[in-house]
């Protein structure tokens, strides 16, 4: 057995890696953590549903632009087969100029929040399966495109680094 002094470096890297890793997970969490913005809601003063996107997952996808989002309603929802649910999460692609929507990849959880296993989830589909729909003036679905489309700006789309701003430094 080796003297316990020849240990020692070898337990200090080590608990110097478990700090590390202590120190390091919650930022590198936080990137994976959705940033859910509400987009809209109902007033409908029996139930309330409200539409939720993910600002860290707008992205260009060839000729579109690609969110997930999410909507929860205030009391369950239930499936064919009775399935209760109260959020789902899906993945939307947008055609901004025909003004059309197509969906994919739905998940289904049973709380208000998308937290925990979900009740049942669809699988993602290729875009090119997909079939887009016209939104209704006034509705959910063109209160979405709208506010999705609005970042599809080529600053948005091409910015790699953030932009900092110069502050004047007095001298005196």
């Amino acid at each position: 057995m080796p003297p316990l002094t020849d240990i020692a470096p070898l337990a200090r890297a080590l608990g110097l890696a478990f700090e590390l890793a202590f120190v390091l997970a919650p930022p590198l969490a936080a990137a994976d953590t959705p940033d859910w913005k509400l987009i809209s809601e109902t007033e409908d003063p029996d139930k309330t549903i409200s539409w939720y996107v993910d600002l860290k997952s707008i992205v260009h996808d060839e000729d579109y632009l690609r969110a997930f989002l999410r909507t929860s309603w205030s009391v369950p929802q239930y499936a064919a087969d009775q399935t209760a649910y109260q959020s789902s999460t899906y993945l939307n692609y947008f055609d901004c100029d025909a003004r059309k929507i197509a969906y994919t990849a739905n998940t289904y959880f049973l709380s208000e929040e998308p937290a925990g296993q979900p009740v049942h989830s669809e699988p993602e589909e290729p875009v090119s399966t997909l079939r887009f729909q016209s939104v209704v003036p006034g509705s959910a679905g063109e209160r979405r495109l709208d506010f999705v489309c609005s970042f599809r700006s080529k600053n948005f789309l091409t910015r790699v680094t953030p932009v900092t701003t110069a502050v004047p430094v007095s001298r005196g």
